[in-house]
C-alpha cells in the first residue's frame, strides 16, 4: 500500500514572485508608488525643466516674477495631474479618488471656506497676535490705486497654483496610494516629513520654521482625512501664502514677494518674530497650526466618513 500524501503537498504553493508584486487589489502599493514617482521625474525633466528655463530667459535675470511663477507651478500641477492620470488608467479608478473629485463634493465652498478661514484668518490672528506681543508692525501701503488690484491678482494666481501643485504631489496621489500600503496616518507623517525635507533649503529656514511646516502638512493631511478630498486645504495653503506675500508683505520661507501691498517690521527675537523666515518661523505659528488641527477634528468628528478615502493598511 502507497504512503498517503499530505494534501498540503498536493496543493500549488503560491508564487512567490506574484506575492512580492501583487496583492488581492493588484499590482502592491509600492510599486504602484515608485511608477508614479518614475513618470514625475520623467515629465519633469522632458518638459518641466526645459520650459521652466525658457520662461527664465524670456523674463530676464533676477528672481523669477509672479507671470513665470505661476506658468512653472501650473505646468507642474498638470504633470503631476498627467502621471496620476497614468495611473488611473493602470489601476481602473477614477481621478477623483485621488483628492480633487469634480463631482459629489461643494468643491467652490470647500475652497472658498479654506481660503478664508483656515487660510487667510488664521495667519491675520497670528499677526494680530505678535502685533500685541511687540514683535510685529503691520506698517503703510506700499502699493496704491490699480497697482494694488493688478498685483493681488497676479499673486492670487500664482499661490492657488501652489496651492494645487503642492498638495496633490504630496497629499493627492502619493498619500492615497501610500495609505493603501502603511495606513492613512504613518502615510500622512510621512509625506509631512517630506514637505518639512522639501523645506529645508530654503533661505534662512529655521527649525522652528521647518517643524510648522511638519504641523500645517498634518493639518492638511487631517482636512483630507475628514472631508475626504483635498479642496479644503488647497484653499487654505493657497489663502495663508497669498496673505503673506501679498496682502501683509511679509517674507515667506525667508523671501518677501515683489508687489507687496504692505510694509511691515519685526522685532525681537527669531523664536517669536519668526525673523528673516517670516511668520512661518514662529513658534505662534506652530501652536495656531497645531490648534487648527485639533479645531477641524472637533468640528467635523461628527460627520459621515469619506467613501473614497482608504484609512487603514490592508491586513494578511
Amino acid at each position: 500500500m502507497e504512503p498517503e500524501i499530505p494534501q498540503s503537498a498536493l496543493s500549488p504553493k503560491p508564487d512567490k514572485l506574484i506575492f512580492v508584486f501583487f496583492n488581492d487589489r493588484g499590482l502592491r502599493a509600492g510599486w504602484r508608488l515608485l511608477i508614479y514617482i518614475a513618470l514625475i521625474v520623467l515629465l519633469l525633466f522632458v518638459i518641466l525643466f526645459p520650459l521652466a528655463h525658457k520662461l527664465q530667459l524670456l523674463a530676464g535675470h533676477g528672481a523669477p516674477g509672479p507671470a513665470v511663477q505661476a506658468a512653472v507651478e501650473a505646468f507642474s500641477f498638470l504633470l503631476f495631474l498627467l502621471a496620476a492620470f497614468i495611473m488611473s488608467r493602470i489601476e481602473r479608478r477614477r481621478m477623483g479618488e485621488y483628492g480633487l473629485p469634480l463631482k459629489g463634493a461643494p468643491v467652490l465652498q470647500r475652497f472658498v471656506t479654506g481660503y478664508v478661514m483656515w487660510g487667510f484668518l488664521p495667519l491675520f490672528v497670528c499677526l494680530l497676535v505678535l502685533h500685541m506681543l511687540h514683535a510685529y508692525d503691520f506698517g503703510s501701503l506700499a502699493l496704491h490705486g490699480r497697482d494694488i488690484w493688478i498685483w493681488g491678482a497676479k499673486w492670487g494666481v500664482v499661490f492657488v497654483m501652489v496651492g494645487f501643485s503642492e498638495e496633490f504631489l504630496l497629499r493627492g496621489y502619493s498619500l492615497f496610494t501610500l495609505a493603501d500600503g502603511i495606513g492613512f496616518w504613518p502615510a500622512a507623517v510621512f509625506m509631512a516629513a517630506l514637505f518639512g525635507l522639501g523645506h529645508a533649503g530654503n533661505t534662512g529656514e529655521t527649525r522652528i520654521g521647518l517643524i510648522a511646516t511638519v504641523v500645517f502638512a498634518l493639518f492638511a493631511s487631517t482636512t483630507l482625512k475628514y472631508t475626504g478630498n483635498l479642496w479644503l486645504a488647497v484653499g487654505a495653503h493657497a489663502g495663508w501664502d497669498w496673505g503673506q506675500s501679498f496682502f501683509f508683505g511679509v517674507n515667506d520661507s525667508g523671501f518677501q514677494a515683489p508687489g507687496h501691498l504692505l510694509n511691515p517690521s519685526v522685532h525681537g527675537p527669531d523664536w517669536l518674530s519668526g525673523g528673516s523666515v517670516g511668520p512661518e518661523g514662529s513658534i505662534v505659528t506652530l501652536i495656531l497650526w497645531a490648534l487648527m488641527a485639533v479645531i477641524f477634528v472637533l468640528l467635523y468628528r461628527k460627520r459621515p466618513a469619506p467613501a473614497l478615502l482608504i484609512t487603514e493598511a490592508p491586513k494578511y
